[in-house]
This record gives C-alpha cells, sequence and structure tokens, in this order.
C-alpha cells in the first residue's frame, strides 16, 4: 500500500485495494477497503474522498461519508448509490481492485448533549450516521469525550422500500429507526421530518438534538420543523458537490453566518460537512 500524509492536517492518501463491494438495496452499494492509517484518524461525520485507479475517466474522485470504521480490521465501508458515471463504475468493480483513497476529510458532529438524539435522513443519508449513533450510543468514543444520549433515533425516507439499506445496522446498536416512504411501501406513507414531532413527543425526554443528511429540501424541511417545536437544535451535514474535498477548488461554497450574524462563504470540504442550521444562509 503506498501512502503518504497531507503536512498541513492530518489527512491520509495513499492506494489500497477494494475487499467487498456488494449491493445492499435498489442501486445502493456497500464497499469496503483497507486504511488502518485513515481509522485512526476518524470522526464521526467525516467523509473520504474515493477516485478510480489507473484511468482519467472519471478525472475526478467522489466524496463518500465514512458508514462504518472497524479498528482492528483497520477498514472502512462506505455506502453509496449507483447514479452517475463514477459510481456506476465503482458499482461494477470487484475485490482486488486498486483505489485511490484520501481522508479523513472535513469536520465531523459536534454535537451538544443530547437527552434524545434524532437523525433524520433522506436518499442515502443515512451514511454519516452510524458511527455517531455508536458514539451517541456510548459504544465507542473516538478519541473524544461524549456523553451517551439516553436515546437515539433513525427516521429516515425513502422513495420505496427497495431503497432502504443498512437498517438492521442501526437496530442492532439499539437505535429506534422509523421509516417513511413516498408510496407507503414501508413504514408510514410520506417524508421522514412528517416523524420528527411524534418522536419528540412518544419520549418525552428533556434535551432533543436534530442531526440532518440528506437533500437540501428535506434538510430545510427538518429545520423548519426544529424551529416550530421551540427552537431545537438542529444540525445538517450538506451533500455539496465537490472536486478535491480539500478546500483547493472553491466548488463546494456555501453561506454561512459568524457569531454576529454576518455571511461569508464558507467551504463544505473544510469548514463543514456538518454545520449548524441556524447560521446556514439558507
Amino acid at each position: 500500500m503506498n501512502c503518504n500524509f497531507f503536512e498541513k492536517k492530518s489527512v491520509w492518501h495513499g492506494e489500497t485495494e477494494i475487499l467487498a463491494n456488494f449491493p445492499t438495496a435498489e442501486k445502493t452499494y456497500r464497499l469496503r477497503f483497507r486504511a488502518p492509517e485513515l481509522v485512526s484518524l476518524m470522526q464521526p461525520g467525516q467523509f473520504v474522498m474515493l477516485r478510480l485507479s489507473d484511468t482519467n475517466d472519471p478525472l475526478l474522485g467522489r466524496p463518500l461519508a465514512a458508514y462504518q470504521a472497524d479498528a482492528d480490521a483497520g477498514t472502512i465501508d462506505v455506502v453509496y448509490l449507483a447514479v452517475g458515471k463514477m459510481t456506476e463504475r465503482l458499482s461494477r468493480l470487484s475485490a482486488g481492485t486498486p483505489l485511490q483513497v484520501w481522508g479523513p476529510l472535513g469536520n465531523g458532529f459536534r454535537l451538544p448533549h443530547a437527552d434524545h438524539l434524532i437523525m433524520i435522513a433522506g436518499g442515502i443519508g443515512q451514511t454519516p450516521f452510524y458511527t455517531l449513533a455508536e458514539e451517541s450510543l456510548g459504544l465507542r468514543t473516538f478519541s473524544r469525550k461524549n456523553v451517551a444520549a439516553r436515546k437515539v433515533s433513525l427516521l429516515l425516507g425513502a422513495k420505496n422500500k427497495n431503497r432502504l439499506a443498512c437498517l438492521d445496522d442501526f437496530r442492532q446498536l439499539g437505535v429506534n429507526v422509523q421509516i417513511a416512504t413516498d408510496d407507503g411501501s414501508e413504514g408510514v406513507r410520506g417524508v421522514a421530518t412528517g416523524l420528527i414531532a411524534s418522536t419528540i413527543r412518544e419520549s418525552n425526554l428533556p434535551e432533543v438534538v436534530l442531526a440532518c443528511c440528506g437533500p437540501r429540501p428535506m434538510l430545510l424541511a427538518a429545520f423548519d420543523v426544529a424551529k416550530s417545536l421551540g427552537n431545537i437544535p438542529c444540525y445538517v451535514s450538506l451533500e455539496s458537490p465537490m472536486a478535491c474535498g480539500l478546500g483547493v477548488c472553491f466548488s463546494c461554497v456555501v453561506k454561512y453566518r459568524d457569531e454576529n450574524g454576518v455571511a461569508d462563504d464558507v467551504r463544505t470540504c473544510t469548514e463543514g460537512p456538518v454545520f449548524d442550521a441556524y447560521r446556514l444562509a439558507w
């Protein structure tokens, strides 16, 4: 395995190989690679960039949330939708194929204490939440202090039941999983944000924090619910397109307010991908 560390921050870059790559749901795949140096640096909510080796087509890498990080095996799992040239080609690769990787990238979840952490996901948005759930339930520390929540819920919205992936992983951790599908084929018919209020009401725990990942309209809808229920703390992980993941290309810029309320450009890949929803300039 060829590798090096970038000088300015703890980012590992190297060529590894695919250990496993298999479907988990409709157009959804789970890929595993070995990178023990990366695993030792990982924090919940960070991401990696993957690029196909020995080709310039596609030229750029693809940002993917680190789904699972196995410290003993030194492996990282990512879960992705095959929706474009890069991910379509990635889905056809078998074990043993070389792969370029750099990470961990970005700032992950640094949330206030919650009695009840509610994770709201749309599409493939559950992918940054597995490690967050591990940490929030007191199952892992990821080299930082964290007070475990009394309850962790995952509210997942998908097109239909065939698009639901990895839910048993969360259930095995002890996460309360609730599902909404557009066609009602699994769970309730509707969207994940429609489950927030009832989930809070049923648990009746005093300190609630929302963590959200998915399409931008869903993030905004979750934020609107947070405000309507008394300005509940709400953090969103953006899925902004990006080319480098290192803050060089400025292709993932969003408007974000400072402590004085003044909005300025920040990069999703370096200042994010997790942001306080109350400070984003929607």
